[in-house]
């Protein structure tokens, strides 16, 4: 039986995640790697990560930092990025205690 890492991202298959994910739209200010200020839109997002648009796309391995409502800055690294739409995962899970409110605040939809 193979042993799994859960410390990294694992995407065997499709749409096996760490965590659920939450509808969302939400437009969020990132910083990339080289320190550029750019806009993307939130589509989902969970408490371990999230897909993002992006029209320029980033590199797999890019490592971005985030402003999210509630939570403020939030680091993560590009799982995959194709087409314009990017996974990320985050370096720290968001809390329990902050991620509904942060949720809300980005326009969560249905029984999030």
């Amino acid at each position: 039986m193979r042993k799994i890492d859960l410390k990294k991202a694992h995407y065997i298959g499709l749409d096996q995640r760490i965590a659920p994910r939450s509808d969302v739209y939400c437009r969020l200010p990132f910083a990339l790697p080289d320190g550029r200020q750019e806009m993307c839109t939130c589509v989902n997002i969970s408490a371990d990560g999230m897909l993002m648009r992006y029209e320029l796309g980033l590199e797999i391995g890019d490592l971005v930092v985030f402003r999210m409502p509630i939570v403020g800055r939030v680091a993560a690294k590009v799982i995959w990025s194709i087409g314009g739409k990017t996974g990320v995962q985050f370096d720290k899970s968001i809390s329990v205690e902050d991620y509904l409110p942060m949720i809300r605040a980005m326009g969560a939809r249905g029984d999030a």
